[in-house]
């Protein structure tokens, strides 16, 4: 996996600035212009929100189990899982009729669960990490609990009170935020090349 700062910036920085472009097409505060009903609207603005959004998460996440060697594959799988889940919330939306973003039951059953599943994926894959490079840099222990906090925080709001285009950013956001902090500065840097041997023992790889 390419582990290249400036090839990673550059990706979630064009990420960065697209998505928050996409999130003001339309007022980020009303229910109805979430990214996937904006998308609907904008059916190849959405795709390219998935596709940069995708990509930068992916290549970031997997670049950080690289560079703290990180052995939990469920972490790498768990960021696989949300990739898969953007096409499905592509696939898986509502149609305009009259001018009205329209959903059929089992579409937009499917699209709540892909973005449960994709949110919940994301978190694990980035919590997972921190929780095991805590013990390289401690720092990592403010970022394993704030990811756990939002996670659970979001959640429990998107599942009782709904959701509107600005809930949908905050935590997108805030990821690009910290895969950036942690790729591509030395805030997060290792004190000390550190041995495979010195890391692994203590270390729960689980499959």
């Amino acid at each position: 996996m390419i582990r290249s700062k400036w090839f990673l910036g550059s990706l979630l920085l064009a990420g960065f600035v697209f998505i928050t472009c996409y999130c003001f097409l339309e007022n980020p505060l009303l229910e109805e212009n979430t990214a996937s009903l904006i998308g609907v609207r904008h059916p190849f603005l959405f795709l390219i929100w998935n596709i940069l959004t995708g990509a930068a998460f992916l290549f970031n996440i997997m670049a950080m189990y690289e560079t703290y060697r990180c052995p939990y594959r469920i972490g790498k799988g768990a960021a696989w899982t949300a990739l898969l889940m953007l096409p499905v919330m592509y696939i898986f939306q509502g149609k305009l009729v009259d001018g009205e973003v329209v959903f059929t039951s089992t579409v937009k059953a499917v699209h709540w669960v892909a973005a449960i599943v994709y949110m919940v994926s994301i978190a694990a894959s980035m919590g997972l990490l921190f929780f095991y490079a805590r013990r390289q840099v401690r720092r990592f222990t403010v970022l394993f609990a704030l990811v756990a906090a939002t996670a659970i925080g979001m959640l429990t709001i998107f599942l009782t009170l709904g959701k509107s285009g600005l809930f949908e950013a905050v935590p997108v956001w805030m990821v690009y935020i910290i895969l950036f902090l942690v790729n591509c500065t030395k805030l997060f840097s290792q004190p000390k090349k550190l041995d495979q041997k010195e890391i692994l023992p203590d270390a729960y790889t689980i499959v």
